[in-house]
């Protein structure tokens, strides 16, 4: 009877502590201190390889906001698609960096998920920023760790010469909870939103549907922008959204913006899109400035709960409920 009293003990221990990681483990992002900021950035090209004196220019304009800049390997050498998921995986791993940052988009990131270590980023959480192909990854993280993401600028597209982008990003990043933005926007069922921020590329978030790296839209909104698209693909892919299985769990839809349009011009789009979304049980808008074009950037948090206001121009970044935060 002695020798059982001990290892009842033990076992009850060892249950406690088990119990407790768990619970830690599911708050992936705790709350970051107000005074906390960024100094760190990782810079990789997970998708196509980067212009050199862009990838110059724009980590000159990161280094004069007195930010240290670690050039991955990608950014300079061809590397094959587990070369850098690696890569990737290090960026979160290390300790010294803060973020980490898309050189640029293109074509390719996608291939990168299969390779990747989820537990590896899990157990190391940080932000990491891109948009258009880069959605792949910024969702695919998300949705499998838990972690917020970023649809913000990259190094050779915007912050090569674009000083607001940057500044924009890094206030987000550093804990600003207000984004103000102007711009034309026209509500197809107007209404404020608050829900789950889920951004990206329309084509990349439909490349996801339906795979292991995609996972619920319960209370989300979305915000989804795309470039170089026929009218008849976005017709389509539009088309999909209005479908949605869960579509009725939505708790609000921006259309960005759709750029460099075949066949069409943006006033056919949004007839397209008031057709399909006209009697929407939830606010409906178009135009956000976080789509393809020569502009200053919002970056937002991918997987955040926000509150927005379209027509005062506010994105307020809450708490997560769910988190009980």
């Amino acid at each position: 009877m002695k020798r059982v009293i001990p290892l009842v003990f033990i076992f009850l221990v060892l249950f406690s502590f088990v119990r407790l990681s768990a619970v830690k483990e599911y708050k992936l992002v705790p709350k970051r201190d107000k005074n906390t900021t960024m100094r760190v950035a990782f810079v990789s090209s997970p998708a196509r390889f980067p212009d050199q004196i862009l990838l110059s220019r724009g980590i000159k304009m990161m280094e004069s906001k007195n930010l240290k800049v670690i050039k991955g390997r990608s950014c300079s050498v061809y590397l094959s698609d587990q070369e850098k998921a690696r890569e990737l995986e290090e960026a979160f791993a290390n300790p010294e960096v803060d973020f980490i940052i898309a050189s640029r988009g293109g074509h390719g990131s996608f291939r990168l998920l299969e390779y990747l270590d989820w537990e590896r980023i899990k157990q190391n959480p940080k932000p990491i920023v891109g948009y258009s192909d880069i959605t792949a990854l910024l969702l695919a993280i998300h949705f499998k760790t838990g972690i917020i993401t970023y649809h913000g600028p990259m190094v050779t597209v915007e912050l090569d010469n674009d000083e607001k982008s940057l500044e924009n990003m890094l206030a987000v990043l550093n804990g600003e909870k207000v984004i103000h933005f102007a711009g034309e926007r026209e509500a197809i069922v107007p209404g404020k939103m608050t829900g789950r921020l889920i951004v990206g590329n329309l084509s990349l978030f439909k490349t996801l549907q339906g795979t292991e790296y995609f996972g619920s839209l319960k209370d989300a909104i979305l915000v989804l922008e795309d470039v170089g698209e026929s009218r008849e693909s976005i017709e389509r892919m539009v088309w999909g959204i209005a479908n949605l299985e869960e579509y009725e769990e939505l708790r609000g839809i921006i259309f960005a913006g759709f750029t460099n349009i075949r066949n069409a011009d943006f006033e056919e789009i949004i007839e397209i899109l008031k057709s399909l979304f006209s009697d929407s049980p939830f606010p409906v808008w178009i135009g956000l400035p976080v789509f393809h074009g020569d502009f200053p950037k919002l970056t937002l948090p991918v997987g955040a709960w926000v509150s927005i206001d379209m027509e005062k121009g506010v994105i307020e970044i809450l708490d997560d409920p769910l988190l009980n935060n």
